[in-house]
């Protein structure tokens, strides 16, 4: 058996349908033993750690295989008059500052609706009661837009949380600017509206909600590859920054061990290639591919890990 130190923590990295890999990953991991003490997550990943926390990743390659675009992207176009900042470098020239300027106020606009997300998750986590089917701490990740900082809701061992249900803290987690519209919560008499923070960029997630863990695994959905990944197809520029953020993020957040006191061992695991699918390309037979990718990958890393201690 894999003897990694504990307590053990987990973070699962954004990026919609590439959460496919992930997923494989993931699943693979817990079949050959491996359990986990604490788990984190944001947008996609958010979703995948509640599989774990259900004893459900036994469940997701079916869910994948099972995908159609028109099952999650819902036409529904709405604006939402919210002060959204995407990141900017400083400086750039005029016509760069006049792009981001169209750019910050497109991403105020959402295009699809999130009911059919939400009826998935209602379909298959919500019926399975409010405690989960292992005792672990759960920490959802989405973005506060007021605040202009990451928001974690946490859950322990059951989907009661002080402000948000744990559904709509798993959709407010996969809101992703222009995509899906943000999600409402009220908090010290104010109100907020969250959104998938791993495409803004403004505030960096990191790993200090792991403070205590001698171990953690994160999963990315990125590689080096995505920072200058082109641009093709209708949402081709969306495509292209989204997965340059995303890569960006991972990044900064595996950076951010050195933060933690516990000086815990970080492993992180990254797809080996392309995995041929794009972020919103929910194709159940491309995702169905990219799954067995991540499960070859997670084999791949156990064993190293395993040659490693001899």
């Amino acid at each position: 058996m894999f003897k990694f130190r504990r307590p053990v923590g987990l973070f699962l990295c954004g990026g919609g349908a590439l959460g496919s890999w992930q997923s494989g990953v993931l699943a693979e991991l817990v079949r050959q033993g491996l359990h986990f003490d604490a788990v984190a997550g944001f947008s996609i990943g958010s979703l995948n750690g509640a599989a774990y926390c259900y004893d459900k990743t036994h469940e997701l390659r079916q869910i994948w295989r099972g995908l159609q675009p028109s099952r999650i992207l819902r036409f529904r176009p709405r604006y939402y008059r919210i002060p959204l900042e995407l990141y900017q470098q400083a400086g750039g020239s005029p016509v760069t500052r006049m792009n981001f300027f169209v750019q910050n106020q497109l991403s105020k606009l959402t295009l699809f609706s999130s009911q059919p997300v939400r009826e998935l998750l209602n379909n298959w986590l919500a019926r399975s009661g409010p405690k989960f089917s292992r005792n672990i701490k759960f920490y959802v990740i989405s973005h506060a837009v007021e605040m202009k900082l990451p928001y974690i809701s946490a859950f322990d061992g059951s989907t009661r949380g002080p402000n948000l249900s744990f559904i709509d803290a798993l959709m407010a987690s996969c809101s992703i600017p222009m995509i899906f519209p943000p999600v409402p919560v009220s908090e010290h008499g104010r109100q907020y509206h969250l959104v998938d923070g791993g495409v803004i960029g403004i505030a960096n997630i990191n790993l200090s909600i792991f403070e205590g863990c001698r171990t953690v695994i994160m999963i990315g959905n990125s590689r080096e590859e995505d920072m200058n990944f082109p641009a093709q197809g209708p949402f081709g520029q969306f495509e292209r920054k989204a997965r340059r953020m995303l890569a960006i993020h991972t990044q900064k957040i595996y950076e951010s061990r050195v933060f933690i006191k516990s000086e815990p061992d970080v492993y992180l695991i990254k797809p080996p290639m392309d995995l041929g699918v794009g972020l919103l390309e929910f194709d159940g037979l491309k995702c169905d591919r990219a799954f067995g990718i991540g499960e070859a990958e997670a084999n791949n890393f156990l064993r190293g890990v395993e040659e490693g201690a001899r």
